[in-house]
């Protein structure tokens, strides 16, 4: 079969490998669809477990099926890692950093995979025949976003601020409108992304440099957000986002800045006189992925408004060099086993 292989951002070397084996419990699943996402070229954090096959946003076909729940011809969504359900973290409903997970093999730039027993068992969901392939690319990115919101206890709140508006940022936005937030101030440096972020559901969008305080206060009464969520790799967001929460509001880390990445923050003005929340977010959590597929098929989420490019395999440097330059793209999506 052919892969994609990533060594760096600049290096994404299509070459072939084994078709995978599967065993008893298992399914062999030609890839259809897979996304890049941004973590797929922060270099620092891809490049010390590289060469690897990368992908976890992927859809398929099953080819064969050595289990009960899955035939052969389905169209499923697949979930890359599934929690063990048994550790500390999964018990304590942390199940995204979970250390024992099962997982696909290899990664989803590829075109067949094999779906290990617990992953068919788990962390497979049929995909609506109304939905393409391409739309589920989406379902991890947005069970990640509403595991996220679920943990800063987004819904209900008055204000929101989000700090980047790539597809992640734009995802908020919208999860945060359908669960009740009227207020949402957008903080976004490039012109393309301003557009669309107001397209879904910002009520203001500001530049980096702008006033973010007199901007939250203008649409929401004079007062300060009730949340920020940090959906960019940039220190500054962080220090930002602060400053623009008000009293026993949350502040949600989803964004994922470098390892030297450094913040200067007065513990006193913060949260001993504030009482705010400080939350991370890693991964989809236990959000099943019927429930993204459920938003996108009844139309709240318009993933084909996110999807701006769609690739075949061969041409996966182009993708990586379009997610690296986050410039006039969104979702970058892999059509690996061509349009069905």
């Amino acid at each position: 079969m052919l892969v994609a292989r990533y060594h760096n951002n600049k290096d994404v070397r299509i070459e072939t490998a084994e078709r995978p084996t599967i065993g008893d419990g298992d399914a062999l699943v030609r890839v259809m669809s897979c996304g890049i996402c941004g973590s797929d070229v922060m270099e620092w954090f891809r490049v010390p477990k590289s060469p690897r096959i990368l992908g976890h946003e992927l859809a398929g076909v099953v080819e064969v099926s050595r289990s009960d729940r899955l035939r052969r011809g389905d169209r499923v969504v697949i979930r890359n890692q599934v929690p063990c359900g048994t550790c500390h973290a999964c018990e304590s409903g942390h199940h995204s950093v979970c250390e024992n997970c099962d997982e696909i093999e290899p990664g989803g730039m590829a075109e067949y995979v094999r779906v290990p027993r617990k992953v068919v068992e788990h962390g497979v969901w049929n995909l609506p025949d109304d939905l393409p392939f391409r739309a589920a690319a989406l379902a991890e990115p947005l069970a990640c976003t509403l595991h996220s919101q679920a943990l800063a206890r987004v819904r209900g709140r008055r204000c929101l601020v989000v700090f980047g508006c790539g597809v992640f940022g734009l995802l908020h936005l919208r999860v945060a409108r359908l669960a009740g937030v009227r207020r949402i101030v957008a903080v976004e440096s490039n012109e393309y992304r301003r557009k669309v972020a107001a397209e879904f559901g910002a009520s203001m969008v500001v530049g980096v440099d702008d006033d973010l305080v007199s901007a939250v206060q203008a649409v929401n009464d004079g007062s300060l957000a009730d949340v920020a969520i940090v959906a960019t790799g940039s220190p500054a967001g962080l220090d930002s986002a602060f400053k623009g929460v008000g009293r026993h509001g949350a502040v949600l880390l989803f964004g994922m800045p470098g390892p030297d990445a450094t913040t200067t923050l007065s513990v006193n003005q913060l949260f001993w006189r504030r009482e705010l929340m400080l939350v991370s977010s890693y991964g989809p959590g236990n959000i099943p992925f019927s429930e993204p597929l459920r938003l996108m098929q009844n139309g709240s989420i318009d993933f084909d408004r996110l999807i701006t490019h769609e690739l075949p395999l061969s041409d996966v440097q182009r993708g990586f060099e379009l997610v690296s330059r986050a410039d006039n793209s969104l979702k970058v999506v892999l059509d690996i086993g061509g349009r069905r």
